[in-house]
């Protein structure tokens, strides 16, 4: 149920592979799509390859199922997949780590736009050539996407080969909705209508929440991730299109803290009591929660009566987060293994139909997109389809610089969640708040 992403605990910033090195010592997959193996790998014998996940929740167990599967219809083809589950909050330490001692895992999860610093000290890969080499078909992925994972500072190169594609998007509690006398078949589109409904789900017991009409929490991730959707949605900008200029209409940046703020202590549709924001929609503790495509397995496990929609238009342009995972390579000391651990994540791509059906996000593959089963298979499209049809407006992503983790709007723990906390606890005000990330931000695109 919960997200096994939390973009604070892949965090870069502060660690690099030279400072590791110092401190070191100096519905199935069709069994039509069969994995042919490099000739290399096959002629030095069977060759087992290592992947490390930080996926370990309800989209974890649809993930284990995608490697199992690869093993499953290569069975006896001299290649295996041994995947190993790392936590979260640890793995580009430990990624880092096993670079600079020259034992790291043929391939593993990233995020496109976070890799900057990876790049940089050459901990990845790229991918272009090897692409080419196995025959993986670049031209069938949506060019988001792949311009997303490509590091224009860094040759234009490839770095990550997309999976899939996610977007945050509210779900509705159902009964909630009922029991407040709303119909769920015309979910709030503006910012009136929305917290019309907030109001109207929220419970109260001598002025203080019981229950959430909308789901916040009083730091962390949710409060944060609702401020950088609004923000934009406002017209503030992290960032320029150059990546010159930090803080774009400080101002729309401002009314964004705000109008989070008022949510709390103005309209009273949110607690910040809350703190296991997952667990709390899926115990019905609030009647809207936007979160992403990484909660569904769970809570249709959990038989919760919900309903996803596209995010409203709170501000003058229709925007909401934006996270493209996929899989990365990392350096190893026999270069002989990227050409066969390529072909296994071509592998499986051709083979994510399951993974974007049932395990979370929209496909990258244009080829999957018009698959005539796509909307049918997996996961109802009353819980799926705002995850893919809201990619049309999804364009709040990651800002591709090696300080991009400080920008991540989607975090817990970074710079800007930090910042923030304090507004929403009351020590920090929204000017110097704002005054903050304006210098610290800067000093990131400056130093590219």
């Amino acid at each position: 149920m919960v997200k096994s992403t939390g973009s604070n605990s892949r965090s870069l910033r502060g660690v690099t592979r030279r400072e590791v090195l110092a401190g070191a010592g100096a519905a199935a997959v069709a069994a039509s799509a069969p994995f042919v193996a490099p000739k290399p790998a096959i002629a030095a014998g069977p060759i087992e390859l290592v992947h490390w996940s930080w996926l370990s929740a309800s989209d974890g167990e649809v993930w284990a199922k995608m490697i199992d599967n690869f093993n499953a219809a290569n069975s006896g083809k001299g290649m295996k997949i041994r995947m190993e589950v790392i936590p979260e909050e640890q793995y580009t330490t430990k990624v880092l780590a096993a670079v600079a001692s020259g034992q790291a895992p043929d391939f593993g999860w990233g995020t496109a736009g976070k890799g900057a610093a990876l790049a940089r000290d050459e901990v990845t890969v790229p991918l272009d050539d090897v692409a080419a080499k196995v025959g993986l078909d670049l031209s069938d992925f949506q060019d988001m996407p792949i311009k997303a994972s490509r590091y224009p500072k860094y040759d234009n190169k490839l770095f990550m080969i997309p999976m899939d594609l996610m977007s945050l998007q509210p779900e509705i509690n159902l009964d909630i909705a009922k029991e407040a006398g709303l119909d769920g078949s015309k979910p709030p589109t503006d910012a009136k209508t929305l917290l019309d409904w907030g109001k109207a789900m929220t419970k109260l017991d001598g002025g203080k929440v019981t229950r959430s009409g909308i789901m916040m929490t009083g730091a962390g991730v949710q409060p944060t991730v609702t401020w950088g959707i609004v923000s934009a949605q406002m017209g503030f900008r992290r960032a320029s299109d150059d990546l010159k200029t930090a803080c774009v209409n400080p101002d729309a940046g401002k009314a964004a803290m705000q109008w989070v703020l008022d949510l709390f202590d103005k309209y009273k549709v949110s607690t910040r009591d809350v703190t296991d924001r997952y667990k709390a929609f899926g115990t019905g503790q609030g009647g809207i929660f936007w979160t992403g495509p990484w909660t569904l397995n769970g809570y249709l496990g959990q038989k919760l009566n919900f309903q996803t929609s596209l995010f409203p238009k709170i501000g003058d342009t229709l925007r909401t987060y934006s996270e493209i995972g996929g899989m990365e390579l990392y350096a190893q000391s026999d270069k002989g293994r990227y050409e066969a651990t390529m072909a296994a994540v071509k592998w499986l791509s051709d083979n994510s139909f399951l993974w974007t059906t049932v395990g979370r996000g929209a496909s990258p593959r244009k080829s999957l997109l018009s698959r005539s089963d796509y909307k049918t298979a997996g996961a109802p499209w009353s819980v799926r389809g705002a995850f893919v049809e809201g990619m049309a407006f999804a364009t709040e992503g990651e800002i591709p610089v090696v300080a991009g983790p400080d920008f991540t709007i989607y975090s817990g723990g970074n710079f800007l969640a930090k910042t923030l906390d304090g507004v929403w606890a009351g020590k920090t005000t929204i000017d110097q708040a704002m005054a903050a990330l304006k210098d610290q931000w800067q000093k990131g695109l400056d130093e590219g």
